[in-house]
């Protein structure tokens, strides 16, 4: 078995496609393919005279292709772990200032009664 890369009829690459060997145990290409692979181009053109492809996208149609990727692409675990990790850090650290305000009003209110009972034992003692 060998692949071969079919073009339509602008010479744009369709699909690679199996070719079984035939009953001689040939290989028998069809006229709009061939065993050229193709490189990573956006937009495969077949050139049959020099045998070989070109790229047939434009600059445009290749940015459009990133921006596309870019806005389709899903956020990976690890990023939604590190976002959701970012969150939970400053809940905590927000709950850890609320408790430090509230153990030093507790502080503050402990030490004015400490001060007004020793006022009142002081007046009861005549002081």
């Amino acid at each position: 078995m060998i692949q071969v890369y079919e073009y339509d009829k602008n010479f744009i690459l369709t699909v690679p496609i199996a070719i079984e060997p035939g009953e001689d145990k040939n290989y028998t290409i069809p006229e709009n393919c061939t065993t050229v692979q193709p490189p990573p181009f956006f937009k495969p053109m077949f050139q049959p005279e020099e045998q070989k492809w070109t790229e047939a996208a434009s600059q445009e149609e290749i940015d459009a292709i990133y921006r596309q990727a870019e806005q389709e692409t899903e956020p990976l675990p690890i990023d939604l772990l590190k976002m959701q990790n970012a969150k939970l850090s400053l809940q905590v650290a927000a709950a850890e200032k609320e408790n430090a305000q509230r153990r030093q009003r507790e502080a503050d209110t402990a030490l004015l009664i400490a001060q007004l009972q020793k006022q009142v034992s002081d007046l009861k003692e005549g002081k």
